[in-house]
């Protein structure tokens, strides 16, 4: 959705000296490559794009689809990439403002061990990051054995108000039963992720967060996971039929062109 979306990723945080970040960083290309350019059609969205280019042009990395054609004049832009910016420089834009187009950043912090690289993401987002809505962790199910009971403690401290483990967290938001909401704490004063929650069918009084687990590798591939979303907007269509006059018998079509 060009990133006008509360669930877009807006900052990859990488373990500095990880041999794949690289690697990772040319998979996200490459599947950028693939994605058509849409025209940014939310207001104000080339300005905030703008924005975070000025801050560090040395490290702005414009991608163009195949077959796409940038055209500014209409707000046709380039995928976005900000690669290496200091995760030291806590004011920085990047982590103080929320970018709401197709610009993705992209940081790194110290850590030993996959422990300590964990331990340390948890506190620097909970502590630099603007909003609180959503976040995401992908970790193989080794490394993650690995921490035992630590892990969880980590998830435990995160301040946000849906975890998505090896999961787009919007996941959170299609499931209705978890809660969907900004970690509590804000106020009408720093209003950031808002106040409050919406969905839990469950009716927690004072719910923190919602957790969510899924596999580290899928199969079928789950129709928002580009560039496997050649059928997404059909997808899109027959849930909306679905959800306007639902029958059981619609939902083979679904599952067919989701997978």
């Amino acid at each position: 959705n060009v990133g006008f979306n509360c669930n877009a990723a807006r900052v990859l945080v990488t373990q500095k000296g990880w041999k794949q970040r690289d690697q990772l960083l040319d998979e996200i290309r490459k599947c950028l490559k693939q994605v058509p350019l849409r025209r940014a059609y939310y207001p104000g969205a080339g300005d905030r794009r703008r924005l975070f280019m000025d801050a560090h042009p040395e490290k702005v990395e414009e991608i163009v689809s195949i077959g796409s054609a940038v055209d500014e004049s209409n707000q046709v832009y380039p995928w976005t990439l900000l690669t290496g910016v200091d995760s030291s420089n806590e004011d920085d834009v990047c982590f103080k403002t929320e970018s709401f187009c197709a610009l993705l950043t992209e940081t790194s912090l110290d850590g030993a061990t996959p422990l300590q690289f964990l331990q340390q993401a948890v506190a620097w987002s909970n502590d630099t990051l603007w909003g609180t809505l959503n976040a995401c962790i992908l970790i193989p199910p080794k490394v993650q054995k690995s921490m035992g009971g630590a892990f969880e403690d980590c998830i435990a401290a995160l301040r946000y108000g849906t975890v998505g483990i090896n999961l787009w967290p919007a996941v959170g938001y299609a499931f209705g039963t978890t809660t969907w909401g900004a970690y509590p704490g804000h106020t009408r004063n720093d209003i950031q992720s808002g106040i409050g929650v919406v969905h839990n069918t469950y009716m927690f009084e004072y719910p923190e967060k919602s957790v969510c687990y899924g596999p580290f590798t899928m199969w079928p591939k789950p129709p928002w996971l580009v560039p496997y979303s050649k059928n997404f907007s059909k997808v899109g269509k027959l849930l909306t039929d679905y959800e306007a006059n639902p029958q059981p018998t619609k939902i083979p079509q679904i599952a067919w062109y989701a997978m």
